[in-house]
């Protein structure tokens, strides 16, 4: 577990599959827009099995974001992969509870699992890939020091070669 000043950062598990959580990837519409694994046709079984495969595979961490005083789920962080060898780390994440947007929880959360990810990998470059249109995660995203920056892993993966995706980079350490 990983403590910033307001948050848990956990690893998710399937009792984290609720009915609030599956409500941000069904209607949420911000989050229909811009996250790749939403859909108005998810339904428990498909958040449960996402949750199971991915705290399967080795070089992902998929984290729940929880409030510390309440322990509410209000999103997630999900690194993916995690590249030791060539020292760096794909991100992607969500504040599916609206309540919470615009309240610098990515600066806080970021800070913090970025400080993990370097003294548990060794991890010296994050990278994300953005919609250009999605205007609030930028404006988060360059506020806690990413930068505009091809990243090689986005050339090679073909999902996130198009033209409206731009990808971002945070240098650590």
């Amino acid at each position: 577990m990983i403590h910033s000043e307001r948050f848990l950062i956990k690893e998710l598990t399937v009792s984290d599959a609720t009915n609030e959580y599956l409500n941000w990837l069904k209607y949420d519409p911000e989050i229909l827009n811009h996250i790749k694994e939403s859909s108005s046709q998810m339904t428990m079984n498909n958040l449960r099995n996402y949750i199971q495969e991915k705290n399967k595979i080795d070089n992902v961490r998929f984290f729940g974001i929880f409030l510390k005083d309440s322990e509410k789920h209000i999103g997630n962080i999900k690194f993916e992969p995690i590249n030791i060898e060539e020292s760096f780390a794909v991100m992607g994440t969500l504040i599916g509870d609206v309540d919470w947007r615009g309240k610098d929880v990515f600066s806080e959360i970021i800070s913090v699992t970025g400080n993990w990810l370097v003294n548990k990998f060794g991890v010296k470059v994050i990278a994300l890939v953005v919609d250009e249109n999605n205007y609030s995660a930028i404006r988060a995203y360059e506020k806690s020091g990413f930068i505009f920056e091809d990243h090689k892993f986005f050339y090679e993966n073909i999902e996130f070669n198009k033209p409206k995706f731009k990808s971002m980079i945070l240098r650590l350490q």
